[in-house]
């Protein structure tokens, strides 16, 4: 995603060289005071994926949101996984979730979605509200970051857990819950795809 963004940034300042080469002598257009020389416009297109999203604290503060929408459905008594999934998780996950619970629905008739009453693996085992106590984060090669959270739960437990995120669409969205006392080594996602795989289901 940052090298497109640096190659979309070069194209439009080579786009707009030629532009005023092939104006010859003609008079340009009188440029605002306050407008940005098309240099300083592709060096802020790049700036804004790599300062602004390509950053720890974008990754913590999605997060954080992702958990703070948790806490409110808590209070109001209803916490609805599926909406949880569909806002903040990466389309891989949305797409082999998906695809599983199409599997089962023909299956079985029941279109409840895959893991709605699993809804553990946003909790970490423990109640609402979920405090944050520590987060972690390390941005791995590619559009990749891992978040390693401690959170404190409503009786005063602990819990933790290891989320992995995509970026997607200048979006960090989590594709997989890891926890490995709950759900064995590889978290959440290789549950669904191992279930995928000894089902035969395409994803």
């Amino acid at each position: 995603m940052k090298k497109l963004k640096k190659l979309f940034g070069i194209t439009v300042v080579i786009s707009l060289a030629l532009c005023v080469a092939s104006c010859g002598n003609k008079t340009a257009p009188r440029q605002l005071a306050d407008s940005p020389a098309p240099e300083e416009l592709a060096d802020s297109v790049v700036g804004i994926a790599s300062e602004e999203l390509w950053t720890e604290e974008a990754v913590e503060s999605q997060v954080r949101k992702m958990y703070d929408r948790l806490n409110s459905m808590g209070k109001d008594g209803t916490v609805k996984i599926s909406q949880l999934e569909d806002e903040f998780c990466s389309s891989y996950y949305l797409g082999l979730r998906n695809a599983i619970s199409k599997a089962l629905e023909n299956a079985t008739g029941d279109g409840q979605l895959f893991g709605d009453e699993e809804a553990f693996r946003f909790f970490a085992g423990m109640g609402t509200p979920l405090e944050i106590e520590t987060m972690k984060v390390d941005l791995l090669t590619g559009n990749m970051a891992q978040a390693q959270v401690r959170f404190k739960g409503a009786d005063e437990e602990i819990g933790f857990m290891r989320l992995e995120l995509d970026m997607e669409d200048n979006q960090w969205r989590v594709k997989n819950f890891d926890q490995p006392e709950v759900f064995g080594p590889g978290g959440y996602l290789k549950m669904m795809e191992d279930f995928a795989n000894e089902h035969g289901i395409s994803f």
